[in-house]
């Protein structure tokens, strides 16, 4: 797929040098600018979330989400380990948040921690339909995206992702627990 993006970009930059000269350069030149106010539009709000979720971690308050997580945990990836439960509980509620971006440490830690134990095949596969399907309540990307480009009402996507999100991830721990079995301790 890169290939195919690279050889269609390099050719329209050649017709387009030789077609019209001016509308390259400034193409170029004004998505560039946008690409740089976007990333550090995003970066500012990843590094809010991620600063709140290192103060969680050194307050402990993670540590209680993890336990009030724990329940829903259980049930959906049977037992696993504390740390990999942890992470996992983090991994979920930044996903909750709308940071899927900002999860991905904590979904490549809790992965990690789940590979050193054996059985855990099943909390994988469901952790891994949870982190793709994953229920946002606040999506805080896409509203710092709509809010960047200007959007009139960035917020009118609340409900819709909600019911979305929710509806996907129904669908997919559904899936695995039809498909994939818990082993059996």
């Amino acid at each position: 797929m890169n290939a195919i993006f690279g050889i269609v970009l390099i050719l329209s930059t050649l017709i387009l040098t030789f077609t019209s000269p001016d509308t390259v350069m400034s193409a170029f030149l004004s998505g560039g600018e946008k690409a740089l106010t976007l990333t550090l539009k995003l970066l500012v709000v990843y590094s809010v979330w991620l600063g709140v979720f290192k103060l969680m971690g050194k307050s402990r308050l993670s540590e209680k989400f993890s336990l009030l997580l724990k329940p829903l945990n259980k049930f959906l990836f049977g037992k696993v380990p504390s740390t990999a439960n942890d992470f996992m509980s983090l991994n979920i509620s930044a996903n909750i948040l709308g940071m899927s971006g900002a999860t991905t440490p904590m979904g490549i830690k809790s992965i990690r921690e789940l590979e050193k134990h054996p059985n855990t095949e099943y909390a994988i596969a469901m952790f891994f339909v949870i982190n793709a399907t994953s229920v946002q309540v606040i999506p805080s990307s896409v509203l710092a995206l709509r809010t960047s480009l200007g959007s009139t009402s960035p917020s009118d996507i609340i409900l819709p992702t909600i019911l979305a999100t929710l509806l996907s991830s129904i669908i997919g721990v559904l899936l695995v627990k039809t498909f994939i079995k818990k082993p059996k301790r």
